[in-house]
Formats: structure tokens, C-alpha cells, sequence
């Protein structure tokens, strides 16, 4: 049978998404540095041109979205499937062994014994903006804010102009994932020099203007800045045993994640991997502020 000029349009615009997804994924998530621009612009105007010609072809997730679209009136609110809680600060060891005693009464209370082998992971610290993701079956549905810890703001459209979010994840899962959307130290003073040529005030830092650029109204604002997204914990769906495996398992859908966790089984080790990254805090294109610990 041959195919109509529909079904051979459908199937190149098909390849040409995964075609883009690859490289999205090559250059953003896996810093591939055989990929160029020049080559993903140029399927990204050939897929552009069809959709255009052909609407009926377009999807809500499709690369083009990540252009930016049309500009906003306001946010929805949404209310989160699972409660956003806050970090608890430490600041001492005495805080840390407080903290430690807590939880090991807590699962002793859980499983009728003293747990003798916990351990911990450690997670860089991104001072960023946390964001909760909802997946259904592989695709995006929505992207909020944190909000007040039960009901956020509706961002989809502007995460969608965000390259390290994957659109479509690389295995069909319903899921809600977790993480933090960042301004690279490189786009935060390239965003300062701008402003100080055209004599307006300079933002103060990174962080502030990743928020203020997330609740833009206008998608395409959104797309300049160049905002970028870490992932950290998926908070529903199919849960991996252990904190560790859960950030393997979001790498391989095609997150982004911080690849410099480590797992320990003492006190005393994570204050000395604490100490190693306060030396190197402005090492990154992000800003550390302070470590994550969890039990894993």
C-alpha cells in the first residue's frame, strides 16, 4: 500500500521531533559537544515550517513550543497532588546529630526497631526555584510553583521554553518530578551588562531573576533568559527504594541532575564533604547554597 502525502508528512514530522529531542537532549542534558546550534536550528525551522503550513499537525508538546508562545492574561492556581514541604536548616553538627536522633526514633516508631545502617545522600544546594512537574504517561501536563506548599501557580507554558525540561520523558511513566530552575552565573551577568547600558538598575542575583522570569506573562521573555532546570526527587508515581537509584532513575528519563551526589553512612563525612564545597561554592554556573542531605 503506498502511503498518502498525509501519512508521509505525519511520519516526517514524527522524525523530525525525534530528531530534535535527540539533539535537545545531546547538547543540553548530556553537554554533547558534536552538537551546534546549526544543526538544531535547522530542523527546528523545517519542522516550524510544516507545523505552520499544517496546524492540524501541531501537538501541545512538540519542540516548537519551546520557541515561547502566545503571551498569558494571568497564572492559574493549581493545587499540588502531594504537599511541598520545606528544607530544614542545620548549621551546626549538633543540629545535624538532632536531626539524625529525630528520624531514627521516627522509623524506630515505623518498623518496631532501632535502624543500624542508615545512610545519607548529599545533593549540592541549587539557590534556584523549586518546581513541581506533572507527567502523564511520558507527556508533560502541568508545571507549577510551590506556592504555599498546597497551591501554586500554573507555568507550563513557560517551562516549556526550558531545554533541560524534558517535554516528553524517554519511557511512557505517570509521575510528578521535582527540582529546581536556575539562571546561569553566564546569563545573569550577560542580563546585567544589558541592564547597565541601558542605565536601569542591576539585579541583585540569580535566583531573583529566575522566579521574577518564570512568572513572566510573555513566554518569549522567558525563552531569552536561558533558564535551566535540575531535578531531584519524584514525589509520586513509581518510586525507586532509595534516594540514589530515584536520581539514576530521573537521568535515565532524561533529566539533568547533580551529578556530584554522594552517599554516606556518617555524620562526620558529610561535614567534610560540606566543608570541600564551601571552598568551591562558586565553581559551578549555578549558586550553591549549602548542601542537601536525605536519608537514603
Amino acid at each position: 500500500m503506498i502511503p498518502t502525502m498525509q501519512t508521509q508528512r505525519e511520519q516526517k514530522v514524527q522524525k523530525l521531533r525525534e530528531q530534535i529531542n535527540d539533539l535537545r537532549y545531546r547538547y543540553h542534558v548530556l553537554n554533547d559537544p558534536e552538537v551546534t546550534d546549526h544543526m538544531y536550528e535547522g530542523l527546528m525551522n523545517e519542522l516550524k515550517k510544516i507545523e505552520d503550513e499544517h496546524p492540524e499537525l501541531k501537538t501541545k508538546n512538540s519542540p516548537t513550543e519551546r520557541i515561547g508562545s502566545q503571551v498569558q492574561e494571568k497564572f492559574d492556581k493549581v493545587t499540588h497532588a502531594v504537599r511541598q514541604w520545606s528544607f530544614h536548616d542545620a548549621f551546626t553538627r549538633e543540629d545535624l546529630e538532632q536531626w539524625q536522633e529525630r528520624n531514627i526514633k521516627i522509623l524506630e516508631k515505623k518498623l518496631g526497631n532501632k535502624p543500624k545502617d542508615l545512610n545519607y545522600t548529599t545533593e549540592l544546594k541549587i539557590d534556584g526555584l523549586h518546581l513541581v512537574l506533572t507527567y502523564e504517561q511520558g507527556e508533560i501536563k502541568t508545571a507549577a510553583t510551590r506556592g504555599d506548599g498546597k497551591i501554586g501557580e500554573d507555568v507550563t507554558q513557560n517551562i516549556k521554553t526550558i531545554h533541560t525540561i524534558p517535554l516528553s520523558l524517554k519511557q511512557p511513566e505517570s509521575l510528578i518530578v521535582e527540582g529546581e530552575v536556575w539562571l546561569s552565573t553566564t546569563q545573569f551577568t550577560r542580563l546585567n551588562k544589558q541592564r547597565e547600558q541601558a542605565g536601569e538598575p542591576l539585579y541583585a542575583n540569580p535566583r531573583n531573576v529566575a522566579a521574577g522570569t518564570i512568572r513572566q506573562l510573555d513566554p518569549k521573555i522567558v525563552a531569552e533568559r536561558k533558564l535551566s532546570f535540575t531535578a531531584y526527587d519524584i514525589s509520586a508515581g513509581n518510586v525507586p527504594d532509595n534516594q540514589k537509584q530515584e536520581l539514576e532513575k530521573l537521568k535515565t528519563l532524561g533529566f539533568v541532575i547533580d551529578d556530584h551526589t554522594k552517599v554516606y553512612n556518617n555524620i562526620d563525612d558529610i561535614i567534610d564533604h560540606w566543608k570541600l564545597w564551601n571552598k568551591k561554592r562558586t565553581s559551578k554556573e549555578y549558586w550553591i547554597d549549602g548542601l542537601v542531605i536525605k536519608i537514603n
